[in-house]
């Protein structure tokens, strides 16, 4: 079959490859794909920058929609060949203290598809059969694929991890990517107020014009100050944030006391810096985040299902395209999702 893999590290190093078919062992489901959605977990996994021995070829890619193909024996009643499902690239072993407790985002193993193990840029992939879910009826392929990482990721940042309540105000960092887009999606029907930021007057401008209440350009403007401004001196309850490094002490100082920040990403660095007094003087909550458990997956299929929402798609690009996608996304000019149409 077709796939988008890697033989050796480097973002160049990605082309569309022969590599052999899978299929399904006792509990697995193999999934004939239709489309798949990039993430940045993409090009750090093609350039060698995590740190994982891959075995090559190693197929890309986190995030999956398509039809059932093929059901291993001993998987779960009711998974029939040309059902429609969405994938949940999360792996877990099921047995750890924290799977058994429903918490597999912090498996002791916890692994991801497309990062550990071969994924979704191809024609087919097997995965768990606990792994799939019946794709909302008024989403596309293309829309389902889109939702599964980064909209669980900001699923649990918002709702499990932040403890977000109707009405209450939300500062969302570094609008414009899959993750802050999904975040504003479903705080947005919730929230008294939304707030965002970014270094792009262009992407602060779609914000407003789809529902955001203030923006702020990082670069040119203290964020805390600002925010504070718009606030009258309050501040907002929450914060969430996939950026880390120095963007973290500004954001910090956007909250109001006993406000929470959750952190899912250190795209600005790995190391930051903040005011430990303020932390504790102001009562504040520094929260981590990661992907998001089975029940985190499961409650935001419903929240999309009973919503209605559809998650912003930026550009799509043909299977054979995916190298010239990757380079896309790498740039960082998009709005949403960046989506590979298969078949």
């Amino acid at each position: 079959m077709k796939a988008l893999a890697i033989e050796e590290y480097g973002l160049d190093k990605v082309e569309l490859r022969e590599v052999d078919e899978p299929e399904a062992r006792p509990g697995e489901v193999v999934v004939r794909l239709r489309a798949a959605a990039l993430n940045h977990l993409d090009i750090w996994t093609a350039s060698g920058e995590l740190g994982i021995e891959h075995r090559f070829p190693h197929v890309l890619g986190a995030d999956g929609a398509g039809e059932i193909e093929a059901v291993g024996s001993g998987a779960p009643r009711g998974l029939h060949p040309g059902e429609g499902v969405v994938i949940d690239p999360a792996l877990s072993c099921g047995a750890c203290e924290f799977c058994r407790a429903g918490e597999q985002s912090i498996c002791t193993t916890f692994r991801m598809l497309g990062e550990h193990v071969s994924g979704t840029f191809a024609e087919r992939v097997v995965v768990p059969a606990s792994n799939v879910y019946p794709i909302p009826k008024h989403l596309s392929f293309a829309e389902a694929a889109a939702l599964a990482t980064t909209t669980v990721t900001a699923y649990r940042m918002l709702f499990t991890r932040g403890r977000m309540r109707p009405g209450e105000s939300v500062l969302i960092t570094g609008i414009g990517g899959g993750l802050a887009q999904s975040l504003f999606q479903l705080a947005r029907p919730l929230a008294s107020a939304v707030y965002v930021t970014s270094s792009s007057d262009e992407k602060l401008e779609r914000a407003r014009a789809q529902g955001a209440d203030g923006a702020v350009n990082y670069r040119r403007d203290d964020v805390g100050v600002e925010v504070r401004r718009m606030t009258g001196k309050r501040g907002v309850d929450l914060v969430v944030d996939s950026a880390g490094g120095d963007a973290l002490e500004p954001a910090m100082r956007a909250l109001r006391k006993g406000g929470r920040i959750v952190v899912a990403g250190a795209t600005a660095g790995g190391r930051g810096t903040i005011d430990v007094r303020r932390l504790f003087w102001n009562q504040l909550e520094l929260i981590g985040s990661t992907m998001g458990s089975a029940a985190d997956f499961s409650g935001m299929l419903r929240m999309a299902a009973g919503t209605g929402l559809r998650p912003a798609i930026d550009r799509t690009f043909p299977l054979a395209d995916g190298p010239e996608a990757l380079g896309y996304l790498a740039a960082g000019e998009q709005t949403g999702k960046v989506v590979l149409e298969i078949g």
